[in-house]
């Protein structure tokens, strides 16, 4: 009797030649936000309030690719990469694209008056992001409309944020 082969257990490192540079990829299990969270606070070495940023952050980004892409369908993956650079933190999280038959969106963070205005009041849904927008010195994301998106954060490495709390 042939036995059946295991699955590959997620979330498992991903191995880099770079020593300032630590990958992770997660599944569609929503308890693995949890995991990759206290794996990037390890990873950057860090104070907790230094970390704080970048750990929320990450925890918004892999929960929204798990809510808004297929990689929150049975099978999916979220890859997650931290940089360690002189003065900033890195982090990118690359989702498996959108569901099959799912309307094709790109990240953006929606308030009640638009994207562009960042005083405005939020919108229920769009916390994710603005948390982000507001812990991040910049985001963006890069990506073919329709395939996997990969959204990209830079973080001081002090712990400063780009807005006041």
């Amino acid at each position: 009797m042939a036995s059946v082969q295991p699955t590959i257990d997620l979330p498992r490192r991903i191995a880099h030649m770079n020593p300032d540079v630590s990958g992770l990829v997660c599944g569609s299990d929503p308890e693995h936000v949890q995991t990759a969270r206290r794996w990037a606070t390890r990873a950057i070495r860090a104070t907790p309030s230094v970390a704080q940023p970048l750990v929320v952050s990450l925890a918004e980004l892999h929960a929204n690719a798990l809510r808004h892409t297929a990689s929150g369908l049975p099978g999916g993956r979220v890859r997650i990469e931290l940089e360690r650079r002189r003065c900033l933190f890195l982090l990118r999280v690359t989702d498996d694209g959108p569901g099959p038959g799912a309307k094709v969106t790109v990240p953006e963070v929606v308030t009640t008056a638009g994207p562009a205005d960042r005083g405005a009041f939020l919108v229920e849904g769009g916390y994710g992001l603005a948390l982000v927008d507001a812990m991040a010195l910049y985001w963006d994301f890069t990506g073919e409309r329709g395939g996997p998106l990969t959204v990209r954060a830079a973080f001081d490495r002090s712990g400063r944020t780009r807005l006041p709390w």
